[in-house]
């Protein structure tokens, strides 16, 4: 007979206790993390030289990684990727240039969990630029949540029937800049509760939020491009906060540690609240499908390849292929 955990009584102690477990295996995973990616970069590297030498293979990894990416690429966007994507590179740009995977200590490691994407394209019909380079923060807020956030980048659309965002990119990029220039939205500070509140009240009635709600409202199609990924923000948490609330908990793990009694901060009243940049997200899968990406799709790359026997929409169209077959027999 299965027994339901709500109906077991556990101490308040042993929950901690529990807690601080759960809290130094996760410690443990991200020093993994770190030390990974330290040690498979040089071999990442190699790889993209052998890729580079197939034809629309990002494309194909896209496109058979579409259940992963939660149907986040569009046939449009497999359209751009088989023309033009020739790279993909993903790093983690918070670890110290002097960390060595030998290293010992969480703390040697700085921030393994934020991410930067850089993908590279050719000459294109689309947009003009040869790469769009997109940094993930993992933050800490002092509401008690944790994520990556980032900032809104400039994809430079050759024209406005070329955008496959149908202009989403360049109205969140521009509700960001309207932000980031008003000194009384104190994106760079750290506020909550009721400072907090008044600052989204006062960015709700901006022109450039209203623009964007628009467009996401009436934009169905456009909403769906994976090219949104460059401009999601999440929930965002400035570097001050974060700094604030990291030490914050890492004070309070450390008094639990000691069996000292912890003061719960009261901050419940945030816990539905809907914040003024995730009202408009271009991106809601964002942080879901920046993680995958990281941790999934580009290590294990070849694999989604060759998955299904190469069996994708897209057509690689390597003329050399009979050559080498003609050659082989």
């Amino acid at each position: 007979m299965s027994s339901d955990p709500s109906d077991v009584i556990i101490a308040p102690e042993t929950i901690k206790e529990l807690h601080l477990f759960e809290a130094a295996i996760s410690d443990v995973d991200t020093e993994v993390t770190a030390k990974q990616y330290l040690m498979s970069r040089d071999i990442f590297a190699a790889r993209q030289q052998t890729i580079s030498k197939i034809p629309s293979f990002w494309a194909v990894t896209f496109d058979n990684a579409a259940t992963e990416l939660e149907a986040a690429v569009t046939p449009a966007d497999l359209e751009l990727f088989s023309h033009a994507l020739t790279s993909v590179e993903v790093t983690r740009p918070e670890i110290p240039v002097n960390a060595q995977p030998s290293d010992m200590g969480l703390d040697k490691f700085g921030e393994p969990r934020s991410l930067r994407f850089t993908f590279r394209f050719s000459e294109n019909d689309w947009f003009s630029d040869s790469e769009l380079s997109k940094t993930f923060y993992f933050r800490y807020g002092k509401d008690g949540s944790a994520g990556l956030v980032s900032e809104p980048i400039k994809i430079n659309w050759k024209s406005p029937e070329k955008d496959l965002t149908q202009g989403l990119t360049d109205a969140a990029l521009a509700f960001w800049h309207a932000q980031k220039s008003n000194p009384a939205q104190q994106l760079d500070g750290v506020l909550a509760n009721d400072a907090r509140h008044k600052r989204d009240a006062a960015a709700k009635e901006m022109p450039e939020y209203q623009a964007l709600a628009k467009k996401l409202e009436n934009n169905v199609e456009g909403s769906l491009s994976f090219f949104n990924f460059f401009s999601y923000r999440g929930r965002w948490i400035s570097a001050a906060e974060h700094q604030q609330a990291k030490a914050e908990l890492l004070a309070k793990r450390k008094a639990a540690q000691a069996g000292q009694e912890i003061e719960e901060d009261d901050d419940e009243d945030d816990d539905d609240e809907d914040f003024t940049e995730e009202a408009v997200e271009t991106f809601p899968a964002g942080h879901e499908v920046a993680v995958t990406i990281a941790e999934d799709i580009y290590p294990n790359a070849i694999d989604y390849f060759m998955g299904n026997s190469i069996d994708s929409d897209i057509d690689i169209g390597d003329d050399d292929d009979d050559e080498d077959e003609e050659m082989e027999g």
